[in-house]
């Protein structure tokens, strides 16, 4: 019996070619869906807007019945906490397609700020510094999630010859890129004479304000914070406080807590932070890889084989 597959968020090209490649499926496009669509398969959204808009409007017709659900993007901490989903039922995700432009922009980020760059785009070109640019080179980084975004921001932080150290839940695979691995019970000694901390990691219970008034108890002087993941990962009101006294060289943050932020929001009148409205999973490339994983795992489902990037709901990554 073949596959009925409800698609969301994709162009009419995209579409096409699904259609030829995938011809024992039948494929159903949810912008132009009637009433009532009768069983399908699965839900597969090339975009969050796509994905939206059927989960707060048509999920709970149909959840009993979809094997598999796909969300555009990486953070799923708003979806699937009170519904009840079957067992049987898969979804996916597009973790790790997003690692190469979310490390560029953590780069981004940082050198803005050690470069200050930030101060002359802010006050000026005759702006005087009071601190003369820092090179990257001999620095500590310390990447806080080893997935995904976190081994590319390694490999750029290497790159720049920085001695590079990792906390992750789970142990990786030993790399010539990274000093010492930490477990997470161990970040509080991770932390410890760091002069980048980048975090890359999901937001989950154990992640939701991992940066706080306990952990900068461990943070040097001086340190600089990146955050390109979630905005609950590092508290607003701890950060803002240890710029203002200056305690922290500086913070790059693309998200913040309860997006999207206030114009007049205080965090943002501070010379030592430089904030961009969640940009950094963004990139010319991003398309054709999610469009490629989603492809792959069309093929694996209807050949019923296991899917890639499958979420852990009780571990919500």
């Amino acid at each position: 019996m073949n596959k009925k597959i409800l698609l969301s968020g994709f162009r009419a090209q995209q579409i096409s070619i699904l259609k030829k490649k995938h011809k024992s499926v039948k494929f159903i496009d949810y912008s132009k869906k009637s009433k009532n669509l009768g069983n399908i398969d699965a839900f597969v959204s090339m975009t969050r807007k796509g994905f939206e808009q059927f989960y707060y409007n048509d999920f709970y017709k149909y959840k009993s019945k979809i094997s598999w659900i796909h969300v555009a993007g990486a953070g799923i901490e708003n979806y699937f906490k009170d519904e009840h989903i079957s067992n049987d039922c898969a979804i996916t995700h597009g973790k790790i397609i997003q690692g190469p432009q979310a490390a560029d922009h953590a780069f981004a980020l940082l050198l803005n700020l050690t470069r200050n760059i930030n101060l002359v785009l802010k006050y000026g070109l005759s702006y005087k510094f009071k601190r003369r640019p820092i090179e990257l080179r001999k620095k500590n980084a310390l990447v806080v999630g080893y997935g995904g975004i976190g081994k590319c921001v390694a490999e750029r932080a290497k790159g720049f010859g920085m001695n590079v150290d990792v906390v992750d839940r789970k142990y990786s695979p030993i790399s010539n890129i990274v000093t010492n691995f930490y477990l997470s019970d161990e970040y509080s000694t991770a932390l410890k004479n760091k002069d980048v901390i980048f975090y890359t990691l999901p937001l989950t219970e154990n992640s939701k304000k991992l940066f706080n008034q306990n952990s900068i108890k461990f943070i040097k002087k001086g340190a600089f914070i990146i955050n390109v993941c979630r905005g609950d990962v590092v508290c607003t009101k701890t950060l803002y406080k240890y710029l203002k006294n200056n305690f922290l060289g500086g913070a790059g943050v693309d998200v913040v807590e309860n997006e999207p932020i206030n114009k007049n929001n205080k965090l943002l009148k501070l010379s030592n932070l430089i904030f961009t409205p969640h940009l950094a999973g963004i990139s010319d490339n991003l398309s054709k890889r999610n469009f490629k994983l989603i492809n792959d795992n069309i093929m694996r489902f209807s050949k019923n084989q296991e899917l890639i990037n499958k979420v852990n709901l009780k571990e919500r990554y």
